[in-house]
């Protein structure tokens, strides 16, 4: 091995495994892509071994490369861990936390109850946003931590726990007469909606889609109208709506995935200590009675 180990190098070799990709990588860290491949290679050439196995469609790691891996993020963590440590009693330390408005309007109050109790000089900014949208704004560096929902195409992120979904629909709602089911969900591509459309479809029954938005609220409206039926965590259902099942003609649902996903290097006790608090809200399946916040302002970043 010949030179020293740059923090920078570190950081894009845990970026191009963690985000499956050079030009992701390249994406989240605000660099060219050649950049990204001229920092491996010097990484690799201070090493004086291969790291990671790239082919047309892929890149994964040799088996140095796994080995180097868990000494790469112990370094970036404690890296991270001494600058909070320096900058803590100076000034006040801002973490960014992604999580979809209807999960926010879930947990957030207890969240930052708990952990500003923890941590009181320590300011979290939450922004609130679909969870694909959320991934994203993550691989660009503007989050620390994304609390959502796995779809697919997503970079591999923290299981948390399966999200059971049921059809919800407002008590005035009623199936007697109707052949299709009108449906309120998200926008194509949300995990919610495709396993609701996939159930209609293996059991026959026809639906249509007749209204869509990308604000909880939004889908709520159109549900309370009596118009229509949504799918929903069954955690989140408000207590006053009715949750279809098959005595009504409505096939069970595969459940969702909950997961978190942390930016390259942030393993600071900050943000373990929110994952943490959050596994103990939200890390068991099903309605557990969370505290749901009604004047939380949906469609918006909130800014603490």
């Amino acid at each position: 091995m010949s030179g020293e180990l740059d923090g920078t190098l570190l950081k894009v070799f845990v970026a191009i495994i963690e985000c499956q990709g050079f030009s992701a990588a390249a994406e989240r860290l605000h660099k060219t892509q050649s950049t990204v491949s001229q920092s491996l290679q010097r990484l690799e050439d201070i090493v004086g071994t291969p790291l990671i196995r790239r082919t047309s469609r892929s890149v994964g790691l040799t088996p140095s490369g796994e080995t180097f891996l868990i000494y790469a993020r112990q370094i970036l963590k404690l890296h991270s861990e001494a600058v909070s440590a320096a900058q803590l009693p100076n000034q006040q330390v801002c973490i960014h936390l992604g999580m979809p408005e209807d999960y926010a309007e879930y947990c957030l109050g207890g969240m930052l109850k708990d952990f500003q109790t923890q941590f009181t000089q320590v300011r979290p900014d939450v922004c609130c946003e679909m969870s694909t949208a959320l991934v994203g704004r993550l691989q660009r560096g503007e989050l620390n931590l994304v609390l959502g929902v796995e779809h697919a195409g997503l970079q591999a992120g923290e299981y948390l726990c399966d999200e059971p979904l049921v059809w919800v629909a407002a008590p005035s709602w009623s199936c007697v007469g109707r052949q299709s089911v009108p449906l309120a969900v998200y926008a194509e591509g949300c995990a919610f909606r495709a396993n609701a459309v996939q159930a209609l479809a293996q059991s026959g029954r026809s639906w249509q889609v007749v209204y869509t938005s990308q604000s909880p609220r939004g889908i709520a409206i159109a549900i309370e109208q009596g118009l229509s039926v949504g799918v929903m965590a069954r955690r989140l259902v408000p207590p006053d709506w009715q949750i279809l099942d098959e005595r009504q003609g409505f096939p069970p649902i595969a459940p969702a995935r909950l997961m978190f996903w942390r930016s390259a290097g942030c393993q600071v006790p900050e943000v373990d200590a929110l994952v943490e608090i959050l596994r103990r809200q939200l890390g068991h399946s099903g309605h557990l009675g969370g505290q749901r916040l009604g004047s939380l302002s949906m469609g918006h970043a909130l800014q603490q």
